[in-house]
């Protein structure tokens, strides 16, 4: 097979307005959940670190902010400071990941997410092919392109909305990209369908991704579901089998990427200092973009289930107990940095939890990094005029308590 299965394929409706019509739903998602509502939880982070940086609490306290009767509650430790979040997550053996068997792994299935050790290890090794540092220098053309041709289109239009408009259809091309799927794939319908926003009551779409990974000709070469097909090892299975990791490639590359996209574009243009600094200093980019990860990590928390008795900063956790690591936190621990609420691309660099740490570290961080750099430099040479020259910005900046980012950026121009 060498086309899109008729579910999949687009037909009447674009490519563009599956993809618009996919991030209506999640922006419906961001208005309606209690865990992304439009509150500031920096404030709550910050109290809690100075009274202990593990602490006893309740996932519905962490994720929504509010408690929940305590015969429905789920208990939890809450890890918020720095050096107490890198040691989870470097420590796979006493914290594993299999935390996510009753979240994601409801929604998607098993995949390399929930696994830990030599069964990870597997996964990882083949995945990386298509996220090596040569990998994804080759994909810099098209991520220019289309970053360039979604900037050009709401010029022309005299304004829109850069995170509906740039960050989220970028940011879900590339990934399906990344992935394999042909030119003319649905991919908006596969991404809602991905992380459970769209019905598939009757297995249809799961059952058109079936079809297509049995078929490897389906697949772009070198494709994470090529090296995926092409790997012989049993631990990873074929066909049908690779329908949870699809799932888990689309949601986490597309997810966090066009949020912390969104997030970019807004430090970009409401700090005017950002434009003055990579004129003078180009190589400061990389400074100025994982300043924005620390500063707004698009994903404030991840999870890991303890293994066996433990101590983490005096507290005794038990076998099977429920960790939540507060990336969000850990990334502005006062003892780490100076005024972490600050946005500051000219601090000192220090590695952040943004993208992780250990072996869990996020695959597709330097895929991440160069759709910030095309997205930085495509604003800073004059894909937008700046605001001197007519423009206005209209943006709630970020927010969401689980997922943080900017929901609206929105450019026009101001008539003279």
């Amino acid at each position: 097979m060498t086309v899109v299965p008729t579910l999949l394929a687009a037909g009447s409706v674009s490519v563009q307005e599956d993809i618009a019509a996919a991030y209506a739903l999640v922006r419906a998602f961001d208005n309606d959940a209690a865990w992304s509502a439009a509150t500031d939880p920096h404030t709550e982070f910050a109290q809690l670190r100075r009274q202990n940086p593990v602490q006893r609490s309740t996932l519905e306290r962490v994720i929504t902010g509010v408690d929940a009767p305590e015969e429905t509650s789920t208990p939890v430790w809450h890890v918020v400071s720095f050096t107490a979040a890198e040691a989870v997550l470097r420590d796979e053996e006493t914290f594993s990941s299999s935390a996510y068997d009753d979240s994601m792994g409801q929604v998607i299935g098993r995949s390399f997410l929930q696994m830990d050790q030599q069964e990870h290890r597997i996964w990882r090794t083949v995945l990386h092919g298509g996220f090596s540092r040569q990998a994804v220098l080759g994909l810099r053309d098209a991520i220019r392109s289309d970053t360039a041709a979604a900037l050009t289109a709401v010029a022309a239009r005299g304004g829109g909305d850069l995170v509906a408009e740039v960050a989220f259809p970028v940011a879900l091309a590339t990934i399906a990209r990344v992935i394999g799927f042909p030119p003319g794939t649905r991919i908006g319908t596969l991404y809602t369908w991905a992380v459970g926003l769209l019905d598939d009551a009757n297995g249809q779409i799961s059952k058109a991704v079936e079809e297509m990974l049995n078929t490897p000709s389906a697949w772009a070469p070198d494709s994470l579901v090529a090296l995926l097909l092409g790997t012989k090892d049993p631990e990873i299975g074929t066909g049908p089998q690779l329908l949870p990791a699809v799932r888990l490639l689309l949601s986490t590359g597309t997810e966090p990427p066009f949020r912390s996209l969104a997030t970019l574009m807004y430090a970009t243009l409401t700090d005017h200092s950002v434009a003055a600094l990579l004129r003078t200093d180009p190589p400061a980019a990389s400074s100025v973009i994982q300043e924005c990860w620390r500063w707004e990590c698009p994903l404030t928390w991840v999870l890991r289930r303890c293994t066996t008795d433990t101590v983490l900063c005096g507290q005794v956790i038990r076998r099977g107990d429920l960790v939540c690591i507060n990336l969000a936190s850990a990334n502005r621990d006062e003892t780490r940095w100076h005024q972490p609420e600050r946005f500051d691309p000219r601090r000192e660099p220090l590695p952040s939890l943004a993208m992780g740490t250990g072996p869990h570290t996020c695959l597709g961080r330097r895929l991440a990094a160069l759709e910030a750099s095309e997205v930085l430099y495509a604003l800073i040479d004059g894909a937008l005029p700046a605001e001197s020259a007519g423009w206005a910005l209209d943006s709630d900046g970020p927010v969401g308590r689980g997922f943080r980012s900017p929901r609206r950026l929105r450019v026009r121009v101001v008539p003279s």
